[in-house]
């Protein structure tokens, strides 16, 4: 009596892959290998980063707690805004002023890109006409309504330096 292999067993025995000795030292190479450069990673993560440790007092905790609430800091971003500042010999806002801060830095954002898309508006009819128009141009003047934006945006905190764009005549 022969024994003839079913459809299914001849599937599995064709597909079925035996690892072989040399492939199986491959793969252990390949593992020493990323175990050694993990270790070699860690190795040197530590070399290159530093980690600070500190006991403050609950009342201490709740301070820069409630400091970090009003700048929507983590509490360890307002220690490291706070000590950066305290060693660049500056002042670090709050409050109020850091959110007119932030307010005045996204405006100043799309000022700028606004004055970008002119510029370039400007370069492109410079390429088409050969130069640009006079100064009573559209782009001449939307330009100078936003250097107006950007100087009413600026003057906006008082401290004692005040910025102003002349207008040309």
């Amino acid at each position: 009596m022969t024994l003839q292999s079913s459809g299914i067993g001849r599937v599995l025995s064709q597909n079925l892959h035996l690892s072989s000795d040399e492939t199986h030292e491959r793969e252990k190479a390949e593992e020493a290998d990323r175990a050694s450069y993990r270790r070699n990673y860690w190795q040197g993560y530590t070399k290159k980063i530093k980690r600070i440790f500190g006991t403050v007092t609950p009342a201490e905790y709740q301070a820069v707690k409630s400091r970090a609430d009003e700048t929507e800091r983590s509490v360890w971003g307002q220690v490291w805004a706070e000590a950066q500042a305290y060693n660049n010999g500056r002042n670090l806002a709050s409050g109020e002023i850091a959110d007119q801060q932030r307010l005045l830095i996204a405006e100043l954002r799309r000022i700028g890109n606004n004055l970008n898309q002119l510029a370039r508006l400007g370069h492109i009819q410079n390429r088409k006409h050969g130069s640009i128009k006079a100064t009573d141009d559209a782009i001449t003047a939307d330009a100078m309504l936003q250097l107006a934006k950007l100087e009413e945006a600026v003057t906006k905190f008082d401290d004692g330096v005040a910025i102003r764009v002349q207008q040309q005549d």
